[in-house]
């Protein structure tokens, strides 16, 4: 489990923490009409879905203020972004009862999910894309596979204090059934 100690023990936080080897490697996107529902890509000439996944793979992990977790294209297709990239933080923990995790998932340029993360398994959209979203009008949709979602919850998992589901982020899933923002 991650913990984070007192100000004055000698890990102060997360940051001096080494998040690779709990870090998802591959996180697959389903991403409005480019893929199917289960990420493959789909030709824009055929409308057939292709033996292509679109999957990103773990690339750089920076800290400073917060935890950038940038993933790269594992494929190579023209007009779709070549970077995702989650941020972590700022990370609270004023009482151990009290935990706190901001999450932002960016896809090339665009802010695809934002997020607050309370313990135990408190979740807060504040930004997502997908069908009913205030803030996406356009219905555009993105959404992780059954698997990602998993590894995704597994690495919030490691956190202490942090139990989540991927029922807790069904704004990220493929059913798009999130209506409550």
């Amino acid at each position: 489990m991650v913990k984070i100690r007192r100000f004055n023990e000698a890990l102060t936080d997360i940051f001096e923490y080494d998040i690779r080897n709990i870090t998802p490697k591959y996180l697959t996107i389903i991403s409005g009409d480019i893929t199917d529902i289960n990420g493959m890509l789909i030709d824009p000439k055929t409308g057939m879905s292709t033996n292509i996944s679109c999957r990103y793979k773990l690339g750089n992990i920076m800290s400073d203020a917060v935890y950038q977790i940038t993933y790269d294209r594992d494929f190579d297709i023209d007009g779709i972004p070549d970077t995702l990239e989650i941020d972590l933080g700022p990370i609270h923990n004023a009482e151990e009862k009290d935990f706190h995790l901001n999450v932002e998932i960016t896809l090339g340029n665009f802010i695809a999910s934002g997020f607050n993360i309370k313990s135990p398994n408190i979740v807060e959209p504040y930004q997502y894309t997908s069908y009913h979203s205030k803030m996406d009008p356009s219905n555009t949709v993105f959404a992780l596979t059954r698997e990602s979602l998993e590894d995704l919850c597994r690495f919030f998992n490691h956190f202490d204090g942090i139990k989540v589901t991927p029922s807790d982020l069904k704004f990220l899933d493929s059913k798009d059934n999130f209506t409550d923002l």
